[in-house]
């Protein structure tokens, strides 16, 4: 539990820069609907970014391995990434065109506040539409709210209902203009699994409710429709997302130089960045609603300054880290070949994507699956807390748990526990049941990105480390991400979020068998005497450049060469 003084500016890099970014990240995809950015153009956003996360985490690396500056390329990226998302604030937002449901007065009805090029097109359609924060519109109304539904021999079922929950029922509308406004009529209605043709209020007070679950209208001549809106927003956040993505990785690459050069574990320096990710989502959250119940709709600023904030302390710290880096060979071409076509690299790569576009999923609609469940905006950031305050003790064995079990066997364990975590959410009912599956992710990411990261000085040629990492990071956390967001956002736009989530969990089984399989009879029998050779040669080289050898433990738990004076302070 002692700490090295030489680490401790590290580990606070890491609590702030991770503990900000965390606490916006969960909540973009939330601020484009809030903004009015359709569902179809949300997963247009995210078959991008992989674009952008895949280019920038290898041309970062690149030129810090080519120039040895580690320090001045993370603090380029962090202050890109923290201005382009604070910008992502003051993108236009398209006006939205609320729908109310009214019922008491008159026959109950479906009301537009204005009327689009749509109306007609949505007449006979089959939606799915959820009634909330009712209301009543008289001056004496009744203890509880009553809503009636007739069969089509006009036997009526009545109930009553709490204002504040929502209202699940399909039915089919037709379209109904009076003057200047426009209307649909509700009729051959399902709610609770039963058929009614009608429904209907018996009190003399109406009843108002919004109406959720109408597709946006995407005509192009409507004026909500402001183009410039999404135009404006895909090309921040692409560019952010080319910065976000090398600040991550390059990080990763500074703390492997950092405790080379101090020694220690690779997961005991992720503690506070654990902890950063457990406070900070959770604090955001508190904050989200609470700015947004005084202004009465759901507005993301909080958690997105709050960010920015934590940020910003993080690039200050980063101009103090002292590491020595080593510079990339003049054959840097040569060792780039190398590096994308060892079958050992090439395998890794491959596993690393399939568990990114799992956990791409997750990150991308276990928040928006969350709000459909009716949770809270603070229990998305607890979300976070719960699976991380569970990683802070596992990550001072962590090191030791990945050299007693091997590295490969803990990659099998997370395919494993993320089919339990996706099976598991398909099947909620209640918001709060996710916290147990929420546990797991001490496997599916925490543990399992430690064993990735220490793995890269042992894959990467000499001199390659930044882009190595940079590589992994990106194949990892940009390209298995968006094709995880992608491949989920059709997968929910055509059979819904428990379907998907299903989905996901049989990639696990499927991708965690195959690669049991590859681990018995490749990985076992060649790949591993090939990288304890790679790491023995590694450490010849460094003695062969007069390096006096010294037993300090390394990430590859090995021993290795301490570093000379070359490049100190980068």
């Amino acid at each position: 539990m002692k700490w090295n003084k030489k680490l401790i500016v590290l580990k606070l890099v890491l609590f702030f820069f991770q503990g900000g970014t965390m606490g916006f990240l969960p909540f973009l995809t939330l601020h484009m609907q809030q903004l009015g950015i359709t569902v179809k153009e949300i997963a247009i956003v995210y078959a991008f970014l992989p674009i952008a996360s895949l280019l920038g985490p290898p041309t970062s690396g690149l030129i810090a391995d080519k120039f040895g500056r580690y320090k001045i390329v993370v603090i380029i990226n962090i202050v890109i990434t923290t201005v382009l998302h604070c910008c992502l604030l003051y993108v236009p937002a398209r006006d939205k065109n609320a729908l109310t449901f009214t019922c008491g007065f008159q026959e109950p009805r479906l009301t537009w506040d204005t009327c689009d090029y749509c109306h007609e097109d949505r007449n006979s359609s089959s939606l799915d539409l959820v009634l909330q924060n009712c209301k009543f519109l008289c001056e004496a109304p009744p203890e509880e709210p009553e809503l009636c539904y007739y069969t089509e021999h006009n036997t009526s079922i009545c109930h009553t209902f709490d204002m504040n929950t929502q209202i699940h029922i399909n039915g089919t509308i037709s379209s109904l203009k009076l003057g200047d406004t426009c209307s649909h009529k509700w009729k051959n209605l399902t709610h609770e699994e039963k058929h009614y043709e009608r429904l209907s209020c018996l009190h003399e007070c109406p009843i108002e409710c919004q109406a959720k679950g109408m597709p946006d209208c995407e005509h192009p001549d409507d004026p909500s429709n402001k183009p410039n809106t999404f135009w404006i927003y895909f090309t921040i956040r692409i560019i952010a997302t080319f910065f976000l993505a090398s600040a991550f990785t390059m990080l990763d690459a500074t703390t492997l130089a950092v405790i080379r050069d101090h020694g220690g574990d690779f997961g005991k320096q992720r503690v506070l960045n654990m902890i950063g990710q457990s406070v900070v989502p959770l604090i955001a959250g508190i904050l989200v609603d609470y700015h947004s119940s005084s202004i009465g709709y759901s507005d993301y600023m909080p958690a997105l300054y709050l960010g920015a904030g934590f940020n910003l302390i993080a690039v200050f710290l980063v101009g103090k880290l002292r590491c020595h880096v080593d510079k990339a060979g003049d054959h840097i071409l040569s060792d780039l070949k190398k590096l994308i076509t060892k079958p050992e690299i090439d395998l890794f790569l491959a596993m690393i994507w399939v568990l990114g576009c799992n956990w791409g999923f997750i990150e991308s609609y276990l928040f928006v699956y969350l709000i459909e469940l009716n949770a809270p905006n603070y229990m998305l950031g607890l979300t976070l807390t719960v699976g991380n305050i569970v990683g802070v003790p596992v990550m001072y064995v962590t090191d030791k748990i990945v050299e007693k079990i091997g590295r490969h066997m803990v990659f099998i364990i997370s395919f494993a526990t993320y089919a339990i975590r996706l099976f598991g959410y398909a099947h909620l009912t209640d918001p709060w049941l996710v916290f147990p599956f929420e546990l797991l992710e001490v496997f599916t990411y925490q543990i399992m990105w430690v064993a990735a990261v220490t793995f890269c000085p042992i894959l990467a040629p000499k001199g390659l480390l930044a882009t190595m990492t940079g590589l992994a990071g990106s194949i990892h956390y940009s390209v298995g991400r968006g094709v995880g967001a992608l491949l989920g956002g059709y997968l929910i736009a055509q059979y819904g979020l428990p379907f998907a989530f299903s989905f996901f969990g049989y990639v696990c089984v499927t991708g965690g068998a195959i690669y049991t399989l590859v681990y018995v009879f490749y990985i076992r029998r060649r790949a591993q005497p090939k990288e304890k050779e790679i790491t023995t040669q590694n450490i010849q080289e460094d003695a062969e450049e007069g390096k006096p050898m010294i037993k300090k433990k390394s990430l590859t738990g090995v021993i290795i060469p301490p570093k000379t004076e070359k490049n100190e302070g980068e």
